[in-house]
């Protein structure tokens, strides 16, 4: 079983095939199906990735799960220190026609009588493979696995085992099934034995539970739009004092000019004052050099002081710096990676407008244009772009058992298959929809609902001060994938009421999507940028991404898909539960963790369609109104 190769996508392995999980094997020929317990994976390193980034972020991402944890650095297992390119690889599995890319084995080794119950005990895989086919000992009938296991919160996890009976001579000999659980009976003094349920690791309660329950397997996942430009990369690392992250934010808010921003990169650094000073002296003692009239260099000098572009550069990097209220340097991070991306979006390999979209509806339509473009406008949209070959990096770097996170969990890492660790991953290059919301609408939104008061709005509505406020306000730190973003703070407030916001339309439109594109909802993902504001709404599967669903969606159903999107926001089938407490549940709003990376906290209903509280006498008033 082991040396057998099983066919599955890449994708697909980073979500349900992973080291410490069981899945289902059926052996070639349609034979015979078992538990098996997947126990390594063959594997080489992934190429062609921002490695360093993705391991920074899955260190954040453990670190967090440490920081929410009660239980500290004891939260996880098998994870170095620090989480960077000297302690892991990034791998990915190895495509061979020879050698397996994940190897399992059969596990539990317990097998019952189809027939009369009676149980088999095997304590090793070689004599598992060894009486495979042999038929019950008592009536000759075939031998079914028991695909039952036993695990922990603390991540141990392992089959079930025949337990003894309570009379010592009797042992396992006369040991049977009773029904179709893990009732065991001796059927010689039928006396009932009892098998063990405490953890070996941790001494806590263990739970017995199908091999096949996704419960008992958790992974823990990152999911990266790819930033391959290496000469950013080289840029932020060569500045100090996240100059470089300031640049990238200046030239967002548009004090920088791209050609000023293109040449920085592309040099590689900031060109320092002092630097700047020393070329000119250089540049007076060549005039001098010469014969030249001092007062005449002079005159050259200060003309090419005055004419300093890079006087500009640290003037909008000051800009920044006073315009941002950031607490510790750290946070300038995230902003310009979230503008980072964002711009990879924008400008994508392939991209089509609304514009666009609208003239191709209008040939499929006989004649007809939709105005794609004021709908848009109407439901808050300042932009939507299809984008195509946007680069997608899914990365799984541990696992939970019992739940994503919560008293006594801890996060567990991989075994590791070569010299240092490892996280696995895979690229993929989607087709997506990218839907930026007009952030004059959201603030109105706000002031009105009483998010926020006159003293907490932008300067003015220009399109500097609001950008610079979601820039500002808006803190993704706080927003991470283990609890409920914390609005304690005046932040933390204005966080949690833009990102719910921002993630209750990204599911409405998601569900819908589903159902005018015909794809499943566990196929497409979302990939939110609260700072920007943006969503982008994307393929998750390769088969998705070559049927083109999202493009035709985008291309002729665009009208359909929000007005859908809208009125289904509207109502719940359990509601008036629904609206009244939660807000969203499974009936409405709520996605599989595949395509949520928020686990669905944070929704709320309401924010879309409006909510009266018959008790407050407070009438929220919904986004989509």
């Amino acid at each position: 079983m082991a040396e057998k190769k099983m066919r599955r996508g890449v994708q697909q392995a980073l979500y349900k095939y992973l080291p410490g999980s069981w899945v289902d094997y059926t052996q070639s020929g349609g034979g015979v199906t078992y538990a098996v317990h997947v126990d390594y994976w063959n594997s080489i390193q992934l190429a062609g990735i921002n490695n360093k980034r993705l391991l920074r972020v899955v260190n954040q991402r453990v670190h967090e799960f440490i920081e929410h944890s009660s239980e500290g650095e004891a939260a996880v297992v098998d994870f170095a220190p620090t989480i960077d390119e000297e302690s892991y690889e990034v791998l990915t599995p190895k495509v061979s026609d020879t050698i397996a890319a994940i190897h399992t084995s059969v596990k539990p080794w317990v097998f019952a009588c189809s027939s009369c119950g009676r149980v088999r005990q095997y304590y090793s895989y070689d004599e598992f493979k060894r009486r495979e086919h042999q038929p019950c000992d008592k009536c000759g009938k075939h031998m079914t696995q028991i695909k039952m296991i036993r695990f922990c919160r603390c991540g141990y996890a392992d089959g079930i085992y025949v337990p003894k009976c309570q009379n010592p001579e009797h042992g396992t000999k006369y040991m049977y099934r009773r029904g179709s659980g893990t009732d065991f009976v001796c059927s010689k003094c039928g006396k009932k034995a009892v098998m063990s349920h405490t953890c070996p690791d941790c001494h806590n309660p263990l739970e017995i539970r199908p091999a096949l329950d996704s419960s008992h397997f958790i992974p823990a996942t990152v999911t990266l739009i790819d930033l391959l430009d290496k000469r950013k990369d080289v840029f932020l690392d060569n500045e100090t004092d996240y100059q470089g992250e300031k640049v990238v934010v200046s030239h967002y808010l548009g004090l920088v000019s791209p050609e000023q921003y293109e040449a920085i990169v592309a040099k590689g650094s900031l060109t320092r004052e002092d630097d700047f000073e020393k070329s000119l002296q250089a540049e007076a003692d060549s005039y001098r050099a010469l014969g030249i009239d001092e007062s005449a260099i002079a005159a050259v000098i200060d003309a090419k002081r005055r004419g300093n572009p890079n006087t500009r550069i640290f003037e909008a990097i000051g800009k920044v710096s006073n315009g941002l209220s950031i607490s510790i340097p750290e946070e300038y991070t995230p902003i310009a990676e979230a503008i980072l991306e964002y711009n990879e979006l924008f400008h994508a390999k392939v991209t089509l407008s609304l514009e666009e979209a609208a003239d191709d509806a209008e040939l499929i339509n006989d004649g007809i244009k939709p105005n794609y473009r004021e709908l848009a406008r109407r439901f808050g949209f300042s932009n939507v772009q299809l984008c195509s070959s946007v680069p997608i990096v899914f990365c799984s770097y541990g696992y939970t058992r019992k739940e994503q996170f919560g008293d006594r969990i801890k996060l567990r890492g991989f075994p590791r298959e070569m010299e240092r660790r490892n996280i696995y991953a895979a690229r993929l290059e989607t087709e997506g929809v990218l839907f930026e919301i007009d952030r004059k609408r959201i603030i109105d939104w706000l002031l009105e609902n009483r998010f926020i008061s006159d003293l907490d709005k932008p300067k003015s509505e220009s399109e500097y001060d609001l950008k610079l406020w979601f820039l500002d306000r808006i803190q993704a730190g706080l927003i991470t994938p283990f609890t409920e973003i914390d609005n304690t703070s005046d932040k933390g407030r204005i966080t949690k009421a833009v990102y719910t916001l921002i993630h209750s339309i990204s599911h409405a439109l998601i569900r819908e999507a589903a159902e005018v594109c015909g794809l499943d909802k566990s196929s497409l993902s979302e990939y939110i940028l609260p700072n920007i504001p943006a969503i982008f709404i994307y393929c998750a599967n390769s088969q998705g991404f070559s049927m083109g669903a999202l493009y035709s969606a985008f291309q002729s159903q665009f009208d359909k898909w929000l007005k859908h999107a809208k009125e289904n926001s509207k109502k719940c089938i359990f509601d008036p539960i629904c609206i009244n407490h939660d807000k969203a549940c499974a009936g409405c709003l709520f996605l599989n963790e595949v395509s949520c990376k928020h686990f669905n906290k944070d929704l709320d209903r309401s924010y879309l369609c409006g909510y009266f509280d018959v008790q407050e006498q407070e009438r929220l008033k919904g986004f989509w109104e």
